[in-house]
């Protein structure tokens, strides 16, 4: 059937003589030639078996199949060059990529070069405000996000098991010892991350000592110096005011220059970060990159190969 259709650029040429009533004036819109133009008029109309225009003193003057015609292509024409840039404008703008600011600046900073090398034509715009992540959940393609896995709207791969770890300072170990059971944590001045009402989920205290069964009210009653961000958490116990409750990824660093130490003999597996595809950007080819690239790191970054 679409054999039988005419051609893009003869029905274009055609639309624009019969908006301005002039060969002429369609040919500059269109950067042809007159006699192109035409040209292209004349193959419309003897594929359509039927004359669409006919000259009265020196105008175009559509008959009346010429104006029927004209008044129904001029919307499938438009809704046309409207798809075109629709699909032009998605491939132009930057991949919206959401991922919390602690993630953002411990992880994946730190390995973007490798992507940009790979990935040269694919830019990156990061949106990392935890209320759009988590609660709006607006703004962004692809995702990089802590929980379950399941949000709605959402096509989500598991990218890597969090680990939480309690760090301190070496002469607040020396002083309060390491902690064998996860509960004893509390013997030790405790740094408590708090992020907004909405987000406390996503509180690294909360997940530890809700993961070793103390209830919430049992939680919220644990005293201690409280903090919004990692990062002042982090700063608070780099200064020794007590132990922190981080993940691991974000702490690498401190625990390798020996500046901070784990406070537990063991650490804590606690939920995952998964990578979330909206599901009108699933298959998408900037999409696909980025999950290849996301999963190759991943797995690299992982304590088997660290060690290696």
């Amino acid at each position: 059937m679409s054999k039988r259709l005419p051609s893009i650029i003869a029905l274009s040429c055609f639309e624009a003589a019969a908006r301005h009533s002039s060969v002429t004036q369609a040919a500059e819109e269109l950067s042809l030639t007159q006699g192109a133009v035409s040209r292209q008029i004349r193959n419309l109309e003897d594929s359509l078996g039927c004359q669409l225009f006919r000259r009265v003193k020196q105008r175009l003057v559509l008959t009346d199949s010429g104006a029927q015609y004209a008044r129904d292509i001029g919307p499938l024409l438009e809704r046309l060059a409207a798809a075109t840039r629709e699909v032009q404008r998605d491939h132009a703008r930057p991949l919206l990529v959401g991922a919390e600011p602690s993630f953002t600046t411990r992880w994946l900073l730190p390995r973007m070069e490798s992507f940009a090398s790979s990935y040269p034509d694919v830019e990156v715009e990061f949106a990392n405000d935890l209320q759009q992540l988590y609660v709006t959940q607006e703004g962004f393609d692809v995702g990089i996000l802590y929980g379950e896995g399941n949000w709605r709207d959402f096509e989500s791969t598991l990218l890597m098991p969090c680990e939480l770890v309690a760090v301190c300072t070496p002469a607040l170990r020396e002083r309060c010892g390491v902690v064998d059971d996860h509960r004893d944590l509390v013997r030790y001045p405790l740094l408590y991350h708090t992020p907004r009402a909405s987000l406390s989920h996503l509180s690294s205290t909360w997940l530890w000592f809700n993961e070793v069964g103390m209830s919430d009210k049992q939680i919220a009653a644990l005293s201690g110096q409280r903090f919004e961000h990692f990062q002042f958490v982090l700063d608070a116990a780099l200064h020794g005011i007590g132990v922190a409750i981080l993940p691991r990824y974000f702490v690498l660093q401190e625990l390798t220059q020996g500046r901070l130490v784990e406070a537990a003999s063991e650490p804590l597996l606690c939920g995952a970060y998964y990578v979330a595809v909206r599901h009108s950007r699933v298959g998408d080819s900037r999409v696909l990159a980025w999950i290849d690239w996301l999963m190759s790191v991943a797995e690299k970054s992982l304590p088997s190969h660290e060690s290696q």
